[in-house]
């Protein structure tokens, strides 16, 4: 199982680096293009969960990990001729962060062998 997460973690981390970088994220189809910030925070919060369940990594350095990451798009965004960095993109980033967190601390606790649903 451990394999999987990994694995999904990196096939997602190479989508969401591919859609940060491309030149022109209006041509992308309407499902994708719904928000901006919506599509940051579920980005942030599906990496934040399987960044979770593929490594033991203490939350801090997830934490910090993420963070950078949302930084360096924006670094990134801020030299592509078609795209701008913004600080609400790091804002909504850092909202799908703690949302990860609070999930996979939520489904830790369910997994339990107190409360052993999942």
């Amino acid at each position: 199982m451990i394999f999987f997460y990994r694995f999904s973690f990196f096939i997602a981390l190479v989508a969401i680096s591919t859609l940060a970088f491309l030149p022109d994220y209006s041509a992308l189809p309407p499902i994708v293009s719904v928000s901006d910030l919506i599509n940051h925070g579920v980005a942030f919060t599906v990496l934040t969960l399987l960044y979770r369940f593929s490594y033991t990594h203490s939350s801090r350095r997830v934490l910090f990990s993420l963070f950078s990451y949302a930084l360096f798009i924006e670094f990134v965004q801020a030299f592509l001729p078609t795209r701008c960095a913004s600080i609400e993109d790091v804002i909504a980033d850092s909202v799908g962060l703690l949302i990860g967190m609070l999930l996979s601390n939520w489904i830790k606790k369910l997994r339990s062998p107190m409360g052993a649903i999942f």
